[in-house]
């Protein structure tokens, strides 16, 4: 088995969390900035399988799975997320850690040394209509492409050859920032996703409101766009954003889970129209999930980073038990990887004090692209 990131034993499970560099220009949560990222509908089946019928959340809000197991389909029962939160209550996953070092409810003292492996064996490469197309047009900052009235641009891998299918990376920028946010601030741009990947940056359609659950119909044509004038690796696209640009990342990872391998979804908020509702979301399949968030965000709070965690630990069948990952172990990072998910489909929790962003803990933190792209290059 392949592991994505060694895992230490016989610890409790640490934290989560999410920063960034830049000023606070975005989400108070007032003018209907839209990012609620919590989790997104309880949907369904494994990787091609038919979404669930949808499964409750569990009492106190842990977001109930109904997933199949790979190509199945669940007939909707709604196995209830491992110890979700008692109504009003805490936000804990599976009661409070037992033994020193348990911490924030993630479950008592995990049983062993592994966790999650990401995938058995890779999966063989999947060019997209892109490829063989020489000189596509990029597109930059200052002169952005245009599909269903949202700009982006692209940044190509170092020699890049138009014959290869190539890993691609989507950030999802925050309200109140320009298009170039991300490029300049996420920090693939200075990792080895710079010369290993295709980087696409998005901008919402109103920046001053940020990505709302209405942009979510934009992501088909984009998609489609974007793998027809480049050599995608449809096998391997990933999303990744910081608050209203996590929450989009968070939905893409249910409702066009089969267009998306895994996500980051960083900061995300509590706003209705991100509810990851079974009701009013309809999931494609399974991603594997890294969950980033301030423990001390004083922005948008604590709690609805682990209602996203929660609602993917519950969609991949995860267990209560998690590991720290060897690397992250601080409290700047602070990551812990589930232990049982679904073969292929692991969930990282990483519960950060990484003091960017104005002292306000909200925000992408200096750790997050380095381990993203680390969990990322494993597929």
């Amino acid at each position: 088995m392949r592991m994505s990131l060694r895992t230490l034993p016989l610890v409790s499970i640490l934290a989560l969390a999410c920063s960034s560099g830049l000023q606070p220009v975005e989400d108070d949560g007032t003018d209907g900035d839209p990012g609620t990222g919590g989790a997104v509908t309880s949907a369904g089946g494994a990787a091609g399988g038919t979404p669930s019928a949808g499964g409750a959340p569990s009492a106190g809000g842990a977001v109930a799975s109904g997933g199949a197991s790979a190509g199945g389909s669940s007939a909707g029962g709604s196995p209830a997320m491992s110890g979700g939160a008692s109504a009003g209550g805490s936000e804990n996953t599976g009661g409070a850690g037992s033994g020193a070092g348990g911490m924030d409810g993630v479950g008592g003292e995990p049983s062993g040394t592994g966790g999650a492996d990401p995938v058995d064996e890779k999966a063989p490469p999947k060019p997209s209509k892109g490829c063989n197309k020489a000189n596509p047009q990029t597109g930059s900052s200052g002169s952005p492409l245009n599909v269903s009235n949202h700009q982006y641009y692209v940044k190509l891998p170092t020699n890049y050859d138009p014959s290869k299918p190539y890993p691609t990376l989507i950030m999802f920028n925050p309200t109140g920032n320009p298009i170039s946010w991300a490029e300049n601030s996420a920090g693939y741009e200075k990792n080895e996703a710079k010369d290993k990947a295709i980087r696409v940056y998005p901008h919402p359609a109103n920046s001053n409101s940020g990505w709302g659950a209405g942009d979510v119909s934009f992501f088909a044509p984009f998609y489609e766009k974007i793998t027809g004038d480049y050599c995608i690796d449809e096998n391997r696209v990933f999303a990744a954003g910081e608050s209203s640009g996590g929450d989009f990342a968070s939905i893409l990872g249910c409702e066009h889970a089969d267009k998306v391998r895994a996500i980051a979804p960083c900061a995300t908020k509590n706003v209705p129209q991100y509810q990851l509702n079974p009701a009013t979301r309809n999931c494609t399949g399974q991603v594997a999930a890294i969950i980033i968030h301030g423990k001390n965000d004083s922005v948008v709070g604590s709690e609805n980073g682990p209602k996203t965690r929660d609602f993917y630990t519950a969609l991949n069948h995860c267990g209560k038990d998690a590991t720290p990952v060897e690397g992250y172990t601080d409290p700047q990072s602070n990551c812990v990887l589930f232990e049982g998910c679904d073969d292929g489909y692991p969930v990282y929790w990483c519960q950060h004090t990484d003091p960017e962003y104005s002292g306000t803990n909200h925000g992408w933190p200096k750790f997050a692209a380095n381990m993203t792209w680390k969990v990322f290059s494993e597929y």
